[in-house]
């Protein structure tokens, strides 16, 4: 998987730890594959999330070993195993099977299109690394930061959420139980002094939460989010900046997150007013297994 990495961008965010603490969660005896040549591994691939109608699978061919049927191999596990779970999943609607590959990877694209899969969108890792100080934030008048409490603001939290979130492409709505277990009481690197949430009055605003040491070796925001009504006042910036200052006071000086490059608050100018760079793109595909009914 590093090696991947490394010879499209020349770097890696990739980790063990990282590996272990999502292999943790799947099925490895049915959801996980390598392509092996001897005792060389050559690729691997493995069904990392399934949401209503949504398989998401995450693939990789060592360079060394291109152009010798790994890709295909472990793309017929793949499908084999969603085809096996379509029957069970999303009564009446629409199941479909998902992968990527990053962004000057010329074998990945005639690969996927050769299966029946289409371009479906492009998702940037966007990093920033700093060593100075990080100064505290101006909120917008009537704001404030308050410690979040997952007992006391978990479902204020979690309906704040769904709400900012609900006309992203991806996303799909969970109950307040799969939150939990999804944001909170499922992760290993879960710290509640990481996230940031903004109030006015009893009414959440915005928020961010954060992980250390996910998804690569640095400070890793996983969901910024503001309320439609709270919007354009420079909330967003601020629940950057204080994420920010809050990793920098843990010694991290490099932090990282995701957008989609069409999100439809602008997210991806925002975090580049905030000094953060492209590190890589990746070209999101999908292969229809079930129309809607």
């Amino acid at each position: 998987m590093q090696a991947c990495d490394r010879a499209v961008y020349g770097d890696t965010d990739w980790t063990e730890q990282g590996l272990r603490e999502e292999w943790e969660s799947l099925d490895l005896e049915q959801n996980a594959w390598l392509a092996v040549d001897r005792a060389t591994v050559a690729g691997v691939m493995h069904l990392s999330e399934i949401r209503e109608g949504r398989l998401i699978a995450d693939g990789y061919v060592h360079p060394a070993h291109t152009g010798r049927g790994a890709g295909t191999l472990l793309l017929a596990a793949v499908e084999g195993r969603a085809r096996e779970l379509e029957p069970g999943l999303a009564p009446g609607k629409r199941v479909y099977l998902e992968s990527a590959h990053l962004f000057g990877d010329a074998t990945a694209p005639v690969l996927f299109s050769g299966r029946g899969y289409e371009h479906v969108r492009t998702y940037f890792r966007m990093i920033r690394h700093s060593t100075r100080p990080e100064p505290k934030p101006a909120l917008p008048v009537g704001l404030t930061f308050r410690p979040f409490d997952p007992g006391l603001h978990g479902n204020g939290v979690h309906a704040a959420f769904e709400e900012a979130f609900v006309d992203e492409w991806s996303h799909q709505p969970q109950t307040y139980p799969e939150w939990l277990e999804a944001k909170i009481t499922g992760h290993t690197r879960f710290d509640p002094e990481l996230v940031v949430v903004v109030w006015e009055g009893d009414e959440v605003a915005g928020l961010s939460f954060n992980y250390d040491k996910r998804r690569g070796d640095w400070g890793w925001i996983a969901n910024l989010a503001v309320r439609p009504a709270w919007r354009r006042r420079g909330l967003g910036l601020a629940l950057l900046e204080e994420s920010f200052r809050r990793f920098a006071a843990r010694g991290e000086k490099t932090v990282a997150l995701g957008v989609d490059s069409e999100n439809p608050t602008g997210a991806t100018r925002l975090y580049e007013r905030a000094g953060m760079d492209v590190l890589w793109r990746a070209d999101v595909w999908q292969k229809e297994l079930r129309t809607g009914g």
